[in-house]
């Protein structure tokens, strides 16, 4: 990873990383209006239609015969998107955020034992440390108070991370990040109401401002950005500046819900992030047209 001053490319995966750390504040205090799969619903749904047109008027909408590997990959865009929804509603941002993030943990083990990469030592070591942040961050040793459901949601969504990092790790090297994009989002979102067909309720201005919000705020704007600074910058120094997206959600959870964290949980979450940011740099193999490091 290249060293040196900060860069278009640093600023555009900074920006990227706080404008999706806020983005899951926004969807946990509009979850009194809505529910989490109604919102990742009207979210894919919106992403899907301004990159599809973006797509479209770049010419950048041949498949190159992979249309499998895309549906593969809005599967997996789908379900990590409900299943963060769900954990951030059940153990609150900054937890259900920074287990998500465990999923850069999980493709070591599929780099190493499904493709036959060689893992750094030290790699193993920060999936190690990011375990033990997240046992932290989730208070495992309190047993009585552990919300099993949203620690499940939270590790469904690690899981299905990962799954989209590997497939996106695939396509991006075939194909443009955006025509990438384009595609998971538009075959996420068919799948979501496929699976559950249903409406938005009635709602005000504030209720369509959130999920304007989380649809083009937080989920169009810092997909491209994430594909701006990977054009311009190392994917390994933009996948440690997006690992710092954790760290935003929990302070922007802090500052506008009141949801705070304890001691442990602080730590357990630096934990994770210094771990995760670790492995970034220690795995950056991705090529520079990948797709965002972030689905959501």
């Amino acid at each position: 990873m290249r060293a040196g001053p900060i860069s278009r490319g640093d600023i555009l995966a900074l920006s990227s990383a706080v404008l999706f750390g806020v983005s899951g504040t926004v969807a946990a205090d509009a979850f009194s209006t809505f529910t989490p799969m109604q919102i990742a619903q009207f979210r894919l749904s919106v992403a899907a239609a301004v990159l599809g047109a973006i797509a479209h008027r770049r010419r950048q909408t041949a498949t190159g015969g992979l249309l499998p590997a895309l549906a593969v990959l809005g599967m997996f865009l789908a379900s990590v998107t409900v299943t963060f929804y769900w954990a951030i509603e059940r153990l609150g941002v900054g937890p259900g955020v920074t287990i998500q993030f465990l999923g850069p943990t999980l493709v070591l083990f599929w780099m190493r034992f499904a493709q036959g990469r060689l893992v750094p030592p030290m790699a193993w070591v920060a999936a190690v440390a990011a375990v033990g942040g997240t046992a932290l961050i989730t208070r495992a040793w309190e047993y009585a108070a552990l919300d099993p459901i949203g620690v499940l949601a939270g590790v469904g969504a690690a899981v299905t991370f990962a799954g989209y990092l590997v497939t996106g790790e695939f396509l991006g090297q075939r194909l443009p990040g955006l025509t990438v994009g384009a595609y998971g989002f538009a075959i996420s979102a068919v799948l979501l109401v496929v699976v559950a067909p249903i409406g938005l309720p009635s709602t005000d201005a504030v209720g369509w401002t959130q999920l304007g919000w989380i649809a083009v705020g937080g989920t169009v704007l810092p997909f491209m950005m994430s594909l701006s600074a990977l054009r311009v910058a190392d994917p390994g120094r933009v996948g440690v500046l997006q690992s710092l997206e954790p760290a935003v959600a929990a302070s922007s959870a802090w500052l506008v819900l009141d949801q705070t964290l304890g001691h442990s949980q602080i730590m357990g979450g630096l934990i994770v992030i210094c771990s995760i940011a670790a492995i970034q740099h220690l795995t950056s193999n991705v090529a520079p047209d990948a797709p965002s490091p972030h689905p959501i």
